[in-house]
């Protein structure tokens, strides 16, 4: 049995100010609509739109073609990992069941009985990455990037890059960390300034072919990546 809570996870007001201060400067910087097209441009190695819109993104199971797009986000998926996903029967009930039971909502619209749900697909993908011998410091990064590959608009990517420049890679809980980016995604300013920079970067005139992700939550981690691995 999966050890979860039944209600939303304390984070304290000044946490979620300094998140939303760091992101509306990264959005507000003039440079980062470029840095944005140039990671949605189909001809570099970003992974741009691919790691979401890769086809066939079947919504009841995780199959070879997610474990692929979530590669283009630099992570490896250990084999052995790779065959109980793929292979094993249990496992791909347990994870059609997981799926299943996840809110259809997006994660600025999820109410406090959504997140029970939202633990269990994310701490079972993780514990089948634990237990196929994944470095423990990429174990919770390559599970959110599973998560969040079949639920875009759900589960934001969350890395040591996102996490560290909103300043909480210290809060150690998956579901703190979606909390901050929930409130993120329902804070207006911030919505107003992605939109922003989104439209600024797809208005930007040059000889690129971008592919844009179509989910904000998904917009806004690229915006927050690229500042920082510029």
């Amino acid at each position: 049995m999966v050890d979860i809570d039944s209600a939303f996870p304390e984070v304290s007001s000044d946490t979620i100010d300094f998140a939303k201060s760091k992101c509306l400067l990264v959005l507000r910087d003039d440079l980062t609509p470029g840095r944005v097209r140039r990671y949605y441009d189909a001809n570099t190695n970003y992974a741009g739109s691919t790691f979401a819109g890769l086809e066939p993104n079947v919504s009841d199971t995780i199959t070879a073609t997610d474990l692929l797009a979530v590669t283009t986000l630099s992570v490896d998926i250990p084999v052995l990992a790779v065959r109980r996903i793929l292979e094993d029967e249990a496992t791909q009930n347990e994870l059609r069941v997981a799926l299943g039971s996840l809110p259809t909502c997006s994660l600025e619209d999820t109410v406090e009985h959504d997140f029970p749900a939202m633990q269990v697909f994310y701490d079972l993908v993780k514990s089948l990455l634990a237990r196929a011998d994944t470095k423990s410091s990429n174990a919770w990064v390559t599970a959110s990037k599973i998560t969040a590959r079949k639920r875009p608009g759900l589960f934001p990517v969350r890395d040591n890059v996102a996490c560290k420049l909103l300043g909480i890679d210290r809060l150690g809980d998956r579901a703190k960390d979606w909390i901050v980016f929930r409130e993120l995604m329902r804070d207006k300013e911030v919505r107003a300034a992605l939109t922003a920079t989104v439209s600024k970067a797809e208005a930007l005139k040059d000889e690129r072919v971008v592919r844009f992700d179509v989910q904000p939550l998904r917009q806004l981690d690229v915006a927050l990546w690229t500042a920082e691995s510029k």
